[in-house]
């Protein structure tokens, strides 16, 4: 559209300009004719054929113009056109014997149509005017000049209209490629396949936004990854206590079980129940804490009370499990600063995950220090460890580390990700230290409380 605007345009002022020139070059053509005649006789038309016509010869195959000289009284005395006929305006010989410069548009050979026509005076000796010379141009010459300026843009637009109509192709195809492949592969990810990868080059925009768009689809199939064993270890975790407790309760009911060992398969039943409940109750909390429901209350609370009362209650477990339990914390109360009930949880948590992980006459280690305002509070356990290419996603959600190293496959990997939620929402941090094969570390820290809350 610009080339097309422009040519235009360029092609008005170039026919301006044409025209201004070809009047010029007429005006000082028209001017020479009558400077030559100036000074003749009245009757100079005697003599102007034998001496003009060499002049306005030359006149026309210079400018292209036909010269008509006409004398005092209006009559055509020497022109280039030959014998065609010759009407000259009344106002064109008016304005001349004027002596005013003539210059329109208007017929003065019907054959030819319409031209455009200079007339100058030619002037006496005494200053009179005793005739005019008229240069007419056909206006075709115009025309033509006009046809061939359209003519080159318009096959100049073309041109560039067809190379730019390709280099827009490629440049759309580079844009679009890209894009029609991200929409293929939401497609597949809709359906639930998350194998598909984006390629395109990794400059500009385009390449960040695949970059992105392919490490999403990281995300989601490591994620559908994470739900998939969720749900099969979700449904193996209750299908085992539910088997167990109908087992137990058949058992009572049809006699299988004696009166006398019926109490201590009802506690079996009760504490496969309470296994149920805790399980049931942490994808509750997980759903909850997703969703943001979840408040807490940062207030002072006694650290070292609770840490103990984690322990009391882990106490049977440890010594079933032969562990000797080594703690490392102050005599006095450490107040912290958080809420009291999900702390307890992660203390929970972390033991609770050590003793599953940790083997017979294994060693479980809990410390407390106190460092620049902050309470720095660790579990830590011998056993296998945590290898370097897991560490990383310990804290996801569902994720269990590999099944072949654990000695206790109990849990469906919501633990550790609830703890470093509720940590996360405290503004602390935890983190893990860990030797593969030697021991595992998980430390995390809370705001120490003033002295004078």
């Amino acid at each position: 559209m610009t080339v097309f605007v422009l040519g235009t345009v360029t092609t008005g002022v170039y026919t301006l300009q044409s025209v201004q020139e070809q009047d010029r070059n007429m005006e000082k053509a028209a001017n020479k004719v009558a400077s030559m005649l100036q000074g003749m006789p009245a009757n100079y038309n005697v003599f102007v054929g034998t001496i003009m016509f060499g002049a306005i010869d030359t006149v026309k195959e210079t400018i292209d113009s036909d010269v008509i000289i006409v004398n005092q009284w209006g009559r055509v005395v020497q022109s280039t056109v030959g014998d065609l006929q010759i009407s000259l305006p009344e106002t064109a010989m008016e304005t001349v014997f004027k002596g005013d410069i003539y210059r329109r548009q208007a017929v003065l050979i019907e054959e030819l149509g319409n031209s455009y026509t200079v007339g100058v005076p030619i002037v006496g000796d005494d200053g009179s005017v005793i005739g005019g010379v008229f240069v007419t141009a056909r206006q075709v010459w115009v025309t033509a000049a006009m046809k061939r300026i359209l003519i080159t843009f318009l096959i100049c637009g073309l041109g560039v209209l067809s190379i730019a109509c390709v280099v827009l192709y490629f440049i759309t195809y580079q844009i679009t490629k890209p894009l029609y492949e991200m929409a293929q592969a939401a497609r597949s990810y809709a359906k639930g396949d998350f194998s598909r990868r984006i390629t395109v080059q990794p400059e500009g925009e385009l390449g960040a936004l695949a970059a992105t768009f392919n490490q999403m689809a990281d995300s989601l199939d490591r994620l559908e990854t994470m739900r998939r064993g969720f749900i099969a270890d979700v449904s193996h975790e209750l299908r085992t206590p539910m088997t167990t407790i109908g087992g137990f309760i058949d058992g009572i009911i049809d006699g299988t079980i004696p009166e006398e060992s019926r109490e201590k398969y009802l506690l079996l039943v009760s504490e496969e129940v309470r296994r149920l409940s805790r399980m049931v109750n942490n994808l509750l909390d997980v759903a909850r804490i997703q969703s943001g429901e979840i408040s807490y209350q940062m207030i002072p609370f006694d650290l070292t009370e609770v840490a103990h009362r984690v322990l009391l209650t882990m106490e049977d477990r440890i010594e079933d499990e032969k562990i000797r339990l080594t703690l490392e914390l102050p005599d006095e109360s450490v107040y912290a600063v958080g809420d009291h009930d999900a702390i307890h949880r992660v203390i929970y948590n972390l033991v609770d995950n050590a003793v599953k992980f940790t083997p017979a006459d294994g060693e479980i280690a809990v410390s407390m220090e106190r460092k620049d305002g902050k309470i720095h509070f660790s579990v830590k356990n011998t056993g296998q460890g945590i290898p370097q290419e897991e560490a990383g996603r310990i804290f996801e959600r569902f994720y269990k580390t590999d099944k072949s190293r654990g000695i206790n496959r109990k849990g469906v990997g919501l633990g550790l990700y609830m703890v470093k939620s509720i940590i996360d929402a405290h503004g602390e941090n935890i983190v893990l230290a860990s030797k593969e094969g030697v021991f595992a570390e998980f430390t995390f820290t809370l705001k120490e409380a003033q002295e004078d809350f």
